[in-house]
């Protein structure tokens, strides 16, 4: 099966001089949802567009609404990782970050971090600690705790609600 063709911006993406810092290479890896970038110290994720019924990315002002969202989000327990959201413009035919020129994407800006402290390696190594792991419930506690909360809020964990979603789910993957 032939690779689908990368969108223009995407493909330029690619290219560190549509940094404003320096970047020696760029890596991209894609999820079903985005496209990620590793460019030098720092990390830009692209939403993908297209609905996917549980996420709705179609639009340029959805894919803005769901990046700053993503970031407001994430602050609450990564404060230094989630640096903002910045724009991927187009002009003379040639695609900036933060740029002038036509809007054409949103990006999530991110600190790289340490593949070697990533949860996933410290498990597979053994490495983690059991102090790590109680700073982390006590980081995710503290955010569930201080999270607005309301009867609508709630109705999002009701059985109905997560049995709806656990259907819709298993239907949309068969």
């Amino acid at each position: 099966m032939p690779q689908e063709r990368l969108p223009r911006h995407v493909e330029a993406m690619l290219s560190p001089a549509v940094y404003p810092h320096p970047v020696d290479r760029v890596e991209l890896i894609q999820t079903h949802i985005s496209y990620v970038f590793l460019a030098g110290e720092y990390v830009y994720k692209l939403k993908k567009p297209g609905d996917m019924g549980f996420l709705d990315y179609a639009t340029l002002a959805k894919r803005r609404l769901y990046c700053e969202g993503e970031v407001r989000l994430n602050r609450r327990l990564c404060s230094d990782a989630y640096l903002g959201v910045m724009t991927v413009t187009t002009k003379s035919d040639r695609a900036f970050l933060d740029g002038e020129g036509e809007v054409l994407d949103y990006a999530v800006k991110m600190r790289l971090l340490p593949r070697e402290r990533m949860m996933e390696r410290l498990h597979a190594e053994n490495a983690g600690s059991s102090e790590m792991l109680t700073e982390l419930k006590g980081r995710l506690a503290a955010s569930h705790g201080s999270s607005e909360s309301s009867k609508h809020i709630s109705t999002f964990g009701s059985r109905e609600t997560v049995g709806g979603n656990w259907r819709e789910n298993s239907d949309q993957t068969e």
